[in-house]
């Protein structure tokens, strides 16, 4: 039995979780107090993902299933359309990397990002998946209108481009530009942070809602690359003022006078990041990763915050 929640990854109040949730993370992931069931175990992957065909990045060598939530059964269907969440199975090659996505999403949201619901759900054979709950997809079905920003840039590459060139996007046609700048500059700063190498063009969406218009999506696919690509050749895969590496906090105030935001701004997401240090340890430190890992999480994160801290 856990003694921490598979979604918000805290003990909190409610010491006994024998389905592994809160029944509040419960509640918003599924709109029930106990989590549905996944069907199936490892093994069955592959079969399972014939009903879901798609190209991946590097969480992409994970098979990503469209899922439904069968309420009469209490489990989660496999569909070839209009699912409702999108499950990430564990993957050989790379070793706990929905462990590792969880943890991140969690991570940035204590920052205050955006994140949509999610969580870690147990296969038949016990290993953990990843589940993220749609956010491009309303409770009667219908699907709001999104478009990642290698559409936008109307590129063949997602790696072809930069934190700027998505800013100058932002501009151009985001209804809360000024709101959006500042996400966008947190969450160049957390992927930095948290090691994320392969947030690319696709990972970053404007979508249209009715009472707000066209805005930057929720964040999701946050995962410490560097932990389980230690080569990775570049800190970040998107260049940001000019580069992809050796970054500075210097780096980071230029970017955000590119951006348009004044002194008082950048300062206030920098100060943040650096006072919520012992939380971020914390929640490493007390993650569903095995030990060699969470040492390794916190190598990355804490060199990098030498780099961009005061």
């Amino acid at each position: 039995m856990n003694d921490k929640c598979l979604s918000c990854q805290t003990a909190g109040a409610d010491l006994k979780l024998p389905d592994g949730y809160h029944p509040r993370c419960s509640r918003k992931l599924f709109g029930t107090t106990l989590p549905p069931k996944v069907p199936f175990g490892t093994p069955d992957i592959a079969g399972e993902a014939q009903k879901m065909v798609g190209r991946m990045s590097i969480s992409g060598v994970q098979p990503k299933l469209s899922m439904t939530h069968d309420r009469r059964k209490h489990q989660l269907t496999v569909v070839e359309s209009g699912g409702f969440y999108i499950l990430k199975p564990p993957t050989e090659r790379f070793e706990s990397l929905p462990e590792n996505e969880n943890l991140c999403m969690c991570i940035a949201s204590a920052y205050g990002i955006a994140v949509p619901s999610h969580g870690l759900l147990p296969l038949l054979d016990n290993r953990l998946a990843y589940l993220v709950k749609r956010f491009d997809r309303l409770e009667d079905g219908s699907k709001l209108q999104q478009e990642d920003f290698q559409q936008l840039l109307q590129t063949n590459d997602k790696y072809d481009g930069s934190y700027e060139r998505i800013a100058n996007i932002i501009k151009k046609y985001s209804n809360v530009s000024g709101l959006d700048l500042v996400e966008l500059f947190e969450r160049a700063l957390l992927n930095y942070v948290l090691g994320n190498g392969d947030a690319h063009l696709k990972n970053f969406s404007l979508i249209k809602e009715e009472n707000i218009g066209y805005h930057l999506s929720p964040a999701y696919d946050i995962v410490n690359s560097r932990l389980v690509l230690p080569d990775e050749r570049e800190e970040m895969c998107l260049s940001l003022q000019g580069k992809k590496n050796r970054f500075s906090r210097k780096d980071f105030i230029k970017l955000a006078e590119h951006f348009g935001l004044n002194k008082k701004q950048s300062a206030n997401s920098l100060d943040r990041l650096n006072d919520i240090k012992p939380v971020f340890e914390n929640m490493i430190e007390g993650s569903f990763l095995n030990e060699r890992l969470r040492e390794g999480f916190l190598d990355i994160y804490k060199k990098r915050m030498g780099r961009i801290g005061d």
